[in-house]
């Protein structure tokens, strides 16, 4: 195996320095003014998603805490920096947005410092404008011309890791213990943000301080790495972590949930990836023919840390293939003239595959900007709170019914019929409902016009349930604000409601299943919900 440096010695002048800090300085100034000048934020698809955010986000602001207060298997982190800006008065589109700009100028910042000494200042300064595109973009990914607050958590996880990633795999010109804090205090977000990313990066980031000789910096990242998990045990007890743990295996192990990406080989061997696979095996082949045997299992590592990432998020976003071109643009720069233009085509192409995912989140701030306003309602119908995240006006007001029926020949709008769905004896009707904030603003205003539930907390049998965004009912501690069944938190419940046509009938009926044997009195039925007294 060669023993040639994974990197040259790399230090750019300082007028460089200067000039890539005042490029990323505007960029990042640049984001901020467009992001925040129309004061609020503007959806067009993914109001389920937003709901369920909206839900925590709230329930924090109010002092409750993830895992201890209510089930969900996102980090603290995910959720902390936004609902912290609405404890302080921020309202929850504001505070969202500037949570993603505050993020997105600290980690920009991170990765120029660290690019700078692994890598021409052109390239650095580009690699840290992709952080702050991929940090404060108004759009969940994917390329299509939406704007949703949707899984923003994914995009802050790509961007830590790519940080971390970065100064684990280049060899800088010389070895900085800030470096390897940096490392760790990055590896502990991802722990925090979405555990997904942490196992993933882990093992890489590990690998990849040793191949590289970066001993030093990989003991600062673990010790760093350690004394946070060490101070917030001392900050939130032992028993957080229980909590976090039970969270996570709940979910994992839930009959309900979906398989984001169908499985990682079926990914890998489809046709977004296959090119992009066969482009990868291409650069290990040339690597290793130059004796770069380590930058070839780096590499190989990375695609395939990168891809089982990818699959665990709902829409298949490989940002990973851009950080691969950056990677094979840097390597390339030692080897002969041959091989560099090979790798170098390579990095082209990794970069055409990714780009119009980039380009999306690139652009979604000034789509949001340039979003009429006339267009679009309060996400939180009916409510005082949450009045600057507005949603497409046709998305929030629709509350159709959707009847999986059967003719006795075919499914009535491709979908296989349900079998029946029975509570207590008796058969319900088995149809869904499509979630908008007008499903649960019309239940809500049907239970203040019969004055009923008004100040009690609710148990709904549904696997969403931000129902007291919508009246007046205090947020149920315990429960699950995205559920995958079960009666998470129906002990500190006064009442249960069970929607006549819920939003997801898998759930629903694992919910009614466990239900079953729980003793309730019926207070009324109506054509929208039933609702139990405990």
């Amino acid at each position: 195996m060669s023993t040639e440096p994974l990197h040259p010695d790399q230090t750019a002048p300082v007028a460089d320095i200067r000039r890539a800090w005042v490029i990323l300085a505007i960029v990042w100034a640049a984001f901020a003014v467009v992001i925040l000048i129309p004061g609020n934020v503007v959806m067009t698809s993914h109001w389920g998603d937003a709901l369920h955010l909206v839900d925590i986000l709230d329930r924090m602001s109010q002092g409750q805490r993830p895992h201890r207060d209510f089930v969900t298997p996102l980090g603290e982190w995910a959720l902390s920096p936004i609902s912290a800006l609405m404890a302080a008065g921020l309202p929850t589109g504001r505070a969202y947005l500037a949570a993603q700009i505050l993020l997105a100028g600290g980690l920009g910042a991170a990765g120029l410092a660290i690019a700078l000494r692994r890598m021409p200042w052109v390239w650095a300064v580009l690699f840290a404008c992709a952080i702050v595109i991929t940090t404060c973009a108004l759009v969940h990914g994917r390329p299509e011309f939406s704007l949703s607050i949707n899984v923003h958590y994914n995009r802050w996880s790509w961007a830590l890791g790519f940080v971390a990633l970065l100064a684990a795999l280049l060899e800088p010109d010389r070895v900085r213990t800030w470096e390897g804090v940096v490392i760790g205090a990055a590896l502990a977000g991802l722990a925090l943000i979405k555990i997904t990313y942490f196992v993933a990066f882990l093992p890489l980031v590990v690998l990849g301080l040793a191949v590289t000789g970066q001993i030093r910096s990989l003991i600062a990242a673990l010790a760093a790495g350690v004394g946070i998990a060490v101070l917030l045990t001392i900050l939130w007890g032992d028993d957080y972590w229980q909590a976090y743990l039970g969270d996570l295996l709940y979910v994992a192990g839930a009959d309900a949930r979906p398989n984001a990406g169908g499985g990682v080989l079926r990914m890998m061997t489809g046709p977004r990836m296959l090119a992009p696979l066969a482009l990868v095996a291409a650069a290990a082949v040339v690597l290793c023919q130059s004796g770069g045997q380590r930058k070839g299992l780096l590499l190989i590592c990375t695609f395939l840390a990168g891809a089982y990432v990818s699959d665990q998020n709902a829409g298949f976003d490989p940002l990973f293939l851009g950080f691969l071109a950056v990677l094979l643009l840097v390597w390339g720069r030692v080897q002969s003239d041959g091989r560099r233009v090979a790798l170098t085509v390579i990095s082209l192409g990794l970069g055409v595959a990714v780009a119009p995912n980039l380009f999306n989140l690139a652009t979604s701030p000034v789509r949001a900007a340039l979003a009429d306003r006339s267009a679009f309602v309060p996400l939180v119908i009916g409510s005082a709170r949450h009045q600057d995240i507005l949603l497409d006006r046709s998305a929030a007001l629709s509350a159709g019914q959707s009847y999986l029926g059967f003719d006795g020949q075919r499914a009535f709008f491709g979908h296989q019929p349900p079998a029946p769905v029975e509570f207590q004896g008796e058969a319900l009707t088995a149809c869904e409902s499509l979630i908008s904030p007008a499903f649960f603003a019309s239940i809500a205003a049907d239970l203040a016009e019969r004055d009923l539930a008004q100040g009690q907390t609710i148990f709904v049998a549904d696997f969403l349930s931000p129902l007291w965004l919508f009246g007046d009912h205090p947020p149920l501690v315990g429960a699950a604000p995205w559920s995958y069944g079960g009666l998470h938190g129906i002990e500190n419940a006064d009442l249960v409601l069970i929607p006549v046509c819920p939003n997801r009938m898998s759930v629903h009926r694992l919910i009614l299943d466990a239900l079953e044997e729980t003793p309730m009195t019926e207070l009324v039925s109506t054509p929208l919900y039933r609702l139990y007294a405990l």
